[in-house]
Parts: C-alpha cells; sequence; structure tokens
C-alpha cells in the first residue's frame, strides 16, 4: 500500500496521532539533531541531513534503566507493557540495527523483557535517505538508503512538498490508512529517487570474507598499528545503533537495580574479580570491537553488525574511521 503524504499535512497528522500515543521525532538541536517526544503543533524536523547525533536504540535499550526495585524486603518490579509511541523519521540504518538486536534481545532461549515490552508498544515510520551524507556506507554492508526492514511504514521525498509512504504492517496501515494513494506517477518517482540516491553512494571496501580476513589477523600486530591514535573514549560505541553492551548495578541507597550502558573500549568493562583483565590495553579492545561488528555477530547471527550509518567515523575526536580500518585488514598480508 502506497500513499500520498502532504508536507503540509504532516504537522496535523502527527497532533491526531498524539491522541493515542507517544510520538518522537527529530527535533533541532543547534548543529545537530535529536528524537525527542513531540507536543502538538511540534515541527518535527525531517530535513535533518544527517543521522541524529544518538541512535533511537535509546527507545528501547535506555542508557540507565531500572530493573527493579527493593523497598523493605519487597521486591518491585515495573509494570510489564508500555504505552503505545511511534517514532517518526528513523533512518534506514537506524531501522536496520534495531532489527538486528530484536535477534539479541528477542531470542527465545533468552528474551529480554524490557526489549520486547518496548519493540511491541513502538510503530516506526522511516524516512529514506534521498541524500546520503559522505560518511554513510549502507550499501556496502548489505543495506541502502531505503532498506526497508525494520519499519512499519517508509516515507519517500518525491518533491519538495511531498512524500510517498509505502506501507508494510497493520501497525502502519492503523495510521496512515486515510490518506490518499499514491498516483502511477508519483510511484514511479520514488523508484527515480532511490536508484539516483543508490548510484551516488561509493562502497569503500567489499564485505566478501571480511569475517575470515579478521580471524586470520587476530595474533597479528594490525592491531596495534590500528589503535596507536585511539583514545578509548568509547562515543564510537556509545554512539553506534548496534552496540548493546551493559552493566547491571546495585543501587544499594535507592534500592534499585539498574542497567547502564557499557561499552567494550573501557578498561574495566572486561576486569574480572580476580582483577586479572584479558583486553588490558586499546589494543585487544580496539580489536574486541572491529571483530564483533565483522566476525562474531556474523558467527552468531549470519549478519555484518554495523549498518554503516557513519556515526563513528563523523563522531571520532581523533578521526578513526572503520572504513579504513577494513581497508587495511583487507590490503594487509596474512602473518
Amino acid at each position: 500500500m502506497q500513499k500520498r503524504l502532504s508536507k503540509a499535512a504532516l504537522p496535523g497528522l502527527i497532533d491526531a496521532w498524539l491522541e493515542q500515543a507517544t510520538v518522537y521525532g527529530a527535533l533541532r538541536r543547534g548543529d545537530y539533531a535529536e528524537f525527542q517526544p513531540l507536543s502538538e503543533g511540534a515541527q518535527v524536523d525531517l530535513d535533518y541531513a544527517v543521522n541524529t547525533r544518538y541512535p533511537p536504540k535509546s527507545l528501547f535499550l535506555p542508557q540507565s534503566e531500572t530493573m527493579f526495585r527493593l523497598r523493605r524486603g519487597e521486591l518491585r518490579v515495573p509494570a510489564s507493557g508500555v504505552p503505545p509511541q511511534i517514532l517518526v523519521g528513523i533512518r534506514p540504518c537506524d531501522a536496520r540495527a534495531v532489527q538486528l538486536l530484536d535477534g539479541v534481545f528477542m531470542d527465545e532461549e533468552h528474551p529480554d523483557p524490557y526489549w520486547i515490552d518496548k519493540r511491541e508498544a513502538t510503530t516506526l515510520i522511516g524516512l529514506g535517505c534521498t541524500e546520503p551524507c559522505e560518511t554513510c556506507f549502507c550499501t556496502t554492508v548489505g543495506s541502502s538508503p531505503f532498506d526497508q526492514r525494520g519499519v512499519d511504514v517508509m516515507l519517500i521525498e518525491v518533491r519538495d512538498d511531498e512524500y510517498v509512504a509505502t506501507v508494510r504492517t497493520e501497525k502502519g496501515e492503523a495510521l496512515f490508512d486515510a490518506l490518499p494513494d499514491a498516483s502511477p506517477e508519483q510511484i514511479r518517482n520514488t523508484i527515480q529517487v532511490q536508484t539516483a540516491a543508490v548510484a551516488g553512494m561509493e562502497k569503500p571496501f567489499d564485505p566478501e570474507g571480511i569475517r575470515e580476513r579478521l580471524y586470520d589477523l587476530f595474533e597479528s600486530d594490525f592491531w596495534s598499528e590500528i589503535q596507536q591514535s585511539c583514545l578509548g573514549c568509547g562515543i564510537c560505541t556509545f554512539l553506534c545503533p548496534t552496540c548493546h553492551c551493559f552493566d547491571i548495578v546495585d543501587e544499594v541507597q535507592r534500592g534499585e537495580r539498574v542497567r547502564n550502558w557499557d561499552t567494550c573500549m573501557f578498561r574495566i568493562y572486561s576486569q574480572e574479580a580476580s582483577g586479572h583483565n584479558p583486553r588490558p590495553t586499546n589494543v585487544e579492545r580496539t580489536r574486541q570491537r572491529i571483530m564483533h561488528k565483522y566476525a562474531y555477530f556474523l558467527d552468531l547471527y549470519d549478519e555484518i553488525g554495523c549498518t554503516g550509518c557513519g556515526r563513528c567515523v563523523r563522531h571520532c575526536p581523533v578521526d578513526l574511521d572503520i572504513r579504513h580500518i577494513i581497508q587495511a585488514a583487507q590490503a594487509r598480508a596474512l602473518p
């Protein structure tokens, strides 16, 4: 089902959705955009040129989340079920990342109820990338600027004042059913827009065989060379839409067990109670980060654990570029 949506009609449509759900949209914050709850009459920014700084995974895996509380010997678990929420304008790489994390948190043997509750309550309205930014490389890792996996609706801008909405699920149909159908000409325009956007994207590397190459380099001095400028700050992992490491701590004074984001780039992350650390330096930690994306995730889920969003490239304070790391690994002579 493909519907026509004028940009002028979008604020009114969002106001109608607000009557039944919490609606999140990208709002401008200085030189970047971030997803925030919208209020009536809010002007959501669907023209932001690059991804939001923080990935929308935080709506499903909050940076800090109370798992349960203990008060006077009574265990209090947060009520299951989450009020309906709608995310407007999620980019395809981020929606794809949410789908990849579904494989982690919705595993049949070890389901995560906190993730599942939020995921099932959420409708994802995607926004195709008509002009992918220079740090994006989604087509290299098996996706595209209009990848519809993971979204309930995909918006494609066909004119300065109009979108075509491709409705993919019952959740999406409930929100867009009243809109007029897209014309054959508008549908043809979406194909032209998609073709032009994909044609303009270069592929910085060929992912074929990268898993095997990384395993071959596991014990080589390759890792000590590429990590030399790394600060170990963790920005690349905290802003990554697929990184999902977390730590669980008991906040005794508050009587809460809390789950917090963590990162394999921090020294203490892998330190054991004995004091031994199997990843004592940046060398091992850098290796872990790259291996997780391009080898371990493939081992577990038969998918590359990177969606090519470019955040780690764009926001690294010392300009480390994961694309160049993979290129260097492929060019490296085997030990």
